[in-house]
């Protein structure tokens, strides 16, 4: 009887530690999958903020590409002003002139057709 109550011994000491390498696996499977999983949020937030920093690149490119388009328009149109203006200035003296000697010529005919 003595290696009955052996062996069921010995069965019980295997079954327990099987049941305590069951239980060490699992947690040791639960603690790698944890891991896996704070890794794999880290690496997703470290995508994400390299893409929101590329977003603001991008956006402030296209900020100063449009500050600066619209310098260029301001610029041309100042300059096409200034040209106007300058252009006016040169032709409106003569333009009056041609104008008052058309209006005396009309006058001094008038004047004698009627005199």
């Amino acid at each position: 009887m003595s290696s009955l109550q052996e062996a069921l011994a010995v069965l019980l000491g295997a079954e327990s530690e099987g049941t305590r390498e069951v239980q060490e696996a699992r947690s040791e499977a639960e603690a790698l999958v944890k891991n896996m999983q704070e890794k794999m949020a880290k690496e997703s937030e470290k995508r994400l903020e390299a893409a929101r920093e590329k977003a603001s690149t991008v956006l402030e490119n296209a900020r100063a590409a449009a500050d600066e388009e619209a310098r260029s328009i301001t610029e041309l149109g100042k300059s096409e002003r200034e040209r106007t203006e300058r252009r006016f200035r040169e032709v409106a003296g003569d333009v009056v002139d041609a104008l008052i000697q058309e209006s005396v010529e009309q006058l001094l005919g008038r004047g004698g057709k009627k005199a």
